[in-house]
């Protein structure tokens, strides 16, 4: 099974969580203080235990995304975005997009928004993840996922009971919109447990699929329920649990 270490603190909810936050103590406030003495406030809660718990430093070293880590709250790339009230979370490794979060007082796991590479005052905001706590787990979770050499189909069709058939195998997991890896997309839809999952969807096309499971068999039968061929032949008939 692939097991993902979720690297935010103890603010991210229980069914979000595969393992332990990253440790007992939080790192040095430092930079963490600092930017919230700028602010005038502290960050929102789920936010302020990912830097303060080291999730982003872990969370960076995972992907090849530029994802703002504890050190870099007091640079100038995240002032800039301060004085639109959001704090950079991450930068795309093509320059394509980046995500950022409201610092505004009153939510303790804001959503996370996409906004054009350039676009400091965050006008061109679209909703990435409904949660911070879904952004966070998405980031290590997919970065995760990659790097384990998943079977993979690109710019299929996307058969009508997809989603529901997954969910008779799987447990669905936090769903993403605008953004895929490395192209726009309607939505990313996530499945865990005894495999793992994810669609990357443009209407009724996956512009990209990826299954990661223990066993050929049951990579066999989820390929067959996404619908993208699988070399190895299933060598047994699998039914849901």
């Amino acid at each position: 099974m692939l097991v993902v270490d979720v690297v935010a603190g103890p603010t991210v909810p229980i069914h979000l969580r595969q393992a332990p936050a990253v440790g007992p103590e939080p790192r040095s406030p430092g930079p963490l203080a600092q930017l919230e003495h700028h602010i005038g406030a502290p960050l929102p809660a789920a936010v302020r235990e990912w830097f303060r718990y080291g999730g982003a430093d872990r969370a960076a070293a995972l992907g090849d995304n530029l994802i703002t880590r504890t050190s870099d709250l007091t640079g100038p790339a995240v002032n800039r975005f301060l004085a639109a009230g959001h704090l950079l979370l991450e930068t795309d490794s093509q320059h394509c997009c980046r995500w950022i979060v409201s610092v505004s007082p009153g939510d303790d796991d804001p959503p996370v928004y996409l906004v054009d590479p350039d676009d400091q005052a965050c006008a061109t905001r679209t909703r990435y993840a409904d949660t911070f706590s879904a952004y966070a787990f998405s980031c290590v979770w997919d970065a995760t996922l990659w790097r384990n050499n998943p079977l993979t189909g690109f710019d299929h069709p996307l058969p009508a009971d997809v989603v529901d058939r997954l969910t008779e195998w799987l447990t669905a997991l936090p769903t993403t919109y605008g953004w895929a890896v490395n192209q726009s997309c309607n939505a990313v839809y996530r499945f865990g447990g005894e495999a793992e999952a994810a669609l990357a969807v443009v209407g009724d096309t996956a512009v990209w699929s990826a299954i990661y499971a223990p066993s050929p068999a049951l990579r066999h039968h989820l390929a067959d329920i996404v619908g993208i061929p699988d070399d190895e032949p299933a060598p047994q008939r699998l039914n849901p649990a």
